[in-house]
């Protein structure tokens, strides 16, 4: 038994001292079997966001299949000070920039999957009419996403949306000038009833 731990331990060192070479070369990349063998510096963000970036925690978000520009620029929030998070502004320090654009191309090229998650349809029928009208310029219609590079909120963890968007309104995160002039109206127009009637619309994970 101890000979096979000992084996066990040698191939994984072989294996890591291989990763990282690879990665000094600049071998680290995306490539058509992503799936099958992600790069290894993706594979330290499966822990949280799950395997592929498909999260099952409403806490934490799914990464699968957000915009490959908005990925960069939320990642760069987290290393400035520019987003909030229980540790991601704290980790990401420890990325250069080749591998913060492995992380983007990969997550970016994978399957966008809707959360199943209980929601009010009352509610979910008034988010509907309110996202078309402050958010659907950005966000996209549904399921198809708008050319402003903006990530589909369909299908979202309610928790982690409830938790974010309120980050934004009292500016611990920092969006641009136009989510926050939408958020504002938003709020001011239907208050937090209005946000929580968007919430359900985005968890019902329909149209």
């Amino acid at each position: 038994m101890r000979l096979l731990i000992t084996f066990c331990l040698y191939g994984l060192t072989v294996g890591w001292s291989f990763a990282v070479t690879a990665e000094e070369r600049g071998a680290l990349s995306v490539s058509a079997d992503d799936a099958v063998y992600p790069p290894m510096v993706v594979q330290t963000c499966f822990s949280c966001h799950g395997p592929g970036g498909q999260s099952q925690s409403p806490a934490i978000p799914s990464i699968a299949g957000l915009p490959r520009d908005y990925l960069l620029n939320v990642l760069a929030a987290y290393r400035y000070g520019g987003r909030f998070g229980t540790i991601m502004d704290r980790i990401m320090g420890a990325y250069d920039k080749r591998q913060v654009e492995t992380m983007a191309d990969y997550f970016s090229r994978q399957p966008y999957r809707v959360n199943k998650q209980d929601a009010k349809w009352q509610l979910a029928d008034r988010g509907r009419q309110l996202h078309r009208r402050y958010c659907r310029e950005c966000h996209g219609d549904g399921l198809k996403p708008s050319d402003k590079g903006a990530p589909l909120l369909i299908g979202r963890w309610m928790d982690y949306l409830r938790w974010t968007i309120r980050d934004y309104l009292i500016g611990i995160n920092q969006g641009d000038e136009e989510m926050n002039r939408q958020l504002a109206r938003l709020i001011r127009n239907h208050g937090e009833p209005g946000l929580e009637a968007l919430i359900h619309y985005y968890g019902k994970g329909r149209p």
